[in-house]
């Protein structure tokens, strides 16, 4: 992400009065010309007042004219109701497509599971995991003669971590490390596919599941359905604030989720979030807390978001 200092965070602006009812508004200033128009007749030109003929007829001109107006009028509140109508009928087949959609995400973290740990607790699992990646993906590096970069550390621990190794995803990972060079791909992925560093390492960090062999089934579905459910929000074109919507999908990511969005964000795999810009527009990871991630031997998070993103930056908003 490039640094941006400027807010750009998805703000809603309710339409002004004559913004919304623009459409009544000249049905009733045109209506009002055109019903006026029979005063340029001559008959209201000969003289200085009415003509006598017509005096007479008065009464039968003003009930024609007012009930003309009326009639506009009427007019006017017909078109303004079911227009109402019509939006209160598209904002509530959004609204249930959109509880739909967080329930079904609620659903997949409660299926998310792996050997005896489930749900939740998988994510904090999961950044174990992809921290112990980057410490082996740094050392490998270091014996080869090779310097990456923090955001290189990233993306290459996280397709680990995503497309793991094994008979078929070794062939995927070889794929995705090319251009890092074959024989630091190979050597990564012969360090991480020996049963003895498995072991050791799940011993050690207590991960409870055979660590290094991918999560792309669980993490692949989650955030496909994610984006999902963001970029329906997004896409709307209804009145309706689209931040306080975004909001409550937000609300339901645990802290280890969204670094683990950040994460995702940071690698090829993801390149759809920063495409649409959503994480930047709706403020998705601004939960991560401000020493997460160590920005001297991980990466500095802060960089490319503007500089009130998270919410322990100063201003703070608690209604963001």
């Amino acid at each position: 992400m490039d640094s941006i200092n400027e807010k750009v965070y998805e703000v809603y602006e309710k339409p002004n009065w004559l913004r919304r009812h623009v459409i009544e508004t000249v049905i009733i200033i045109g209506g009002l010309l055109a019903i006026n128009l029979i005063f340029i007749a001559d008959v209201y030109r000969e003289t200085n007042t009415v003509n006598a003929e017509n005096a007479a007829h008065l009464g039968d001109f003003v009930g024609g004219f007012i009930g003309t107006i009326f009639t506009l009028i009427s007019v006017v509140l017909l078109y303004s109701t079911l227009r109402d109508q019509r939006e209160s009928s598209h904002i509530e087949k959004f609204e249930n497509k959109y509880f739909e959609l967080i329930k079904m995400h609620r659903d997949n973290v409660t299926e998310f599971g792996a050997e005896k740990y489930s749900g939740k607790k998988l994510f904090v699992l999961m950044i174990r995991e992809f921290r112990l990646i980057q410490k082996i993906v740094k050392q490998i590096a270091e014996t080869l003669s090779l310097e990456f970069s923090s955001k290189e550390v990233f993306a290459i621990s996280y397709y680990v971590l995503f497309i793991g190794v094994g008979p078929n995803s070794s062939r995927m990972l070889r794929k995705a490390l090319v251009k890092y060079g074959n024989e630091f791909a190979e050597a990564l992925i012969d360090r991480f596919s020996s049963h003895e560093v498995k072991a050791e390492n799940k011993s050690e960090r207590k991960l409870e599941y055979t660590p290094f062999e991918g999560h792309q089934s669980r993490l692949g579905h989650y955030f496909r359905h994610l984006l999902q459910a963001i970029a329906y929000v997004d896409n709307q074109k209804i009145d309706i604030d689209k931040y306080e919507y975004v909001k409550t999908i937000r609300a339901q990511l645990s802290t280890h989720e969204q670094a683990l969005l950040f994460i995702n964000s940071q690698n090829p795999i993801g390149k759809a979030w920063e495409d649409q810009a959503l994480i930047r527009r709706y403020r998705l990871v601004k939960n991560i807390p401000q020493d997460f991630f160590d920005p001297e031997n991980e990466i500095d998070i802060t960089e490319g978001f503007p500089k009130d993103y998270f919410e322990w930056q100063e201003p703070s908003d608690p209604q963001s």
